[in-house]
């Protein structure tokens, strides 16, 4: 079998066994697979952080984020 031929298969599924299956596979990677910065993305964090400290009020609380989301998804 190939991959093609797997996600062909996969994608048959209904949606939650397609969640199940991809949860599956995550929970077998060994730790750390695909959680590797480039070097942009740590400037990016870095950056992001040290406007944080700067500033905390510029942060969002996790109320605030969720209902962001909610409205953005209304529109």
């Amino acid at each position: 079998m190939t991959v093609e031929q797997a996600i062909n298969d996969i994608s048959a599924l209904p949606l939650n066994d397609q969640l199940l299956v991809v949860q599956a596979i995550w929970d077998r990677l060994p730790d750390g697979v695909g959680t590797e910065l480039t070097e942009s993305q740590r400037a990016e964090l870095d950056r992001r952080w040290a406007e944080y400290k700067a500033d905390p009020s510029t942060a969002l609380s996790e109320e605030e984020f969720r209902e962001r989301i909610r409205v953005a998804r209304s529109q």
